[in-house]
């Protein structure tokens, strides 16, 4: 009697990379969507997961599809945010923040003021995690307004801390340097500081010119958190040149 060969050991991690087809996964929780009313109205493929974005009405959702299942969702209205009115996908080009071949993912969020960008990313094992997560030193109720697609860079808008009047917010840029975001004093950063610091001052002028108190205050907070913000002392890390990628 001939010996039988002994079966192969199935590795037990070929169960965890196996996982969900995310384009299966994508199209079945879409087709439930659907049912209970809600309109696709845009979808990106990317090699390993799907993202999309969904209304119904006032509700409206984006979600992020992996080969872990749904690894990111965020709806409106949400009890958390009562100051959101929708999400969406955010506008092409789309950033890759490590390079790794994967397209990220952007949400607009759209508040009653102002539209703010939320940043993920999807790694290799189908986890999705924020790119940009703002100091709260630099300010309150931070917002991402821009993102620069080619290189990792951002403006930025926060409410002044402690402002006399409510409405008291500044936008400067952001980069990644090394393995953290700082504020952006690169000669491209420069004129944006600058134009921001001499329409608050000309404005200033005018306010007081006219009388005008509130805003003279709101305009003297802004112009005073601008100028702590560019002396505020920074972590001594390896300089980038402006343009180049963060390590």
């Amino acid at each position: 009697m001939a010996c039988a060969q002994p079966e192969p050991v199935q590795d037990p991690l070929d169960y965890l990379r196996l996982g969900v087809d995310p384009r299966a996964e994508a199209d079945a929780i879409i087709e439930d969507l659907r049912a209970d009313g809600f309109e696709v109205e845009r979808r990106i493929d990317e090699h390993d997961f799907v993202a999309f974005d969904a209304r119904r009405g006032p509700d409206s959702t984006v979600r992020v599809v992996t080969s872990r299942g749904p690894s990111l969702s965020i709806q409106v209205p949400d009890a958390r945010w009562p100051e959101r009115l929708w999400v969406a996908l955010g506008p092409d080009p789309r950033p890759d923040f490590d390079r790794d071949g994967r397209h990220d993912v952007v949400v607009a969020i759209r508040e009653r003021e102002r539209t703010c960008l939320a940043w993920a990313q999807v790694d290799a094992d189908g986890y999705a995690s924020e790119v940009f997560l703002p100091r709260s030193d630099w300010g309150e109720s931070p917002c991402v307004i821009e993102i620069d697609a080619s290189w990792p860079r951002l403006l930025l808008e926060v409410s002044v801390p402690d402002s006399p009047v409510p409405d008291a917010r500044v936008q400067f840029p952001v980069k990644a340097n090394a393995r953290s975001w700082v504020l952006d004093d690169s000669p491209s950063a420069s004129a944006r500081w600058e134009q921001e610091i001499e329409h608050r001052k000309k404005a200033l002028e005018a306010a007081e010119t006219r009388g005008d108190v509130p805003t003279a205050h709101r305009l003297e907070a802004e112009l005073g958190w601008l100028d702590q913000l560019r002396k505020a002392q920074q972590p001594v890390l390896e300089p980038t040149g402006d343009g180049e990628q963060a390590r």
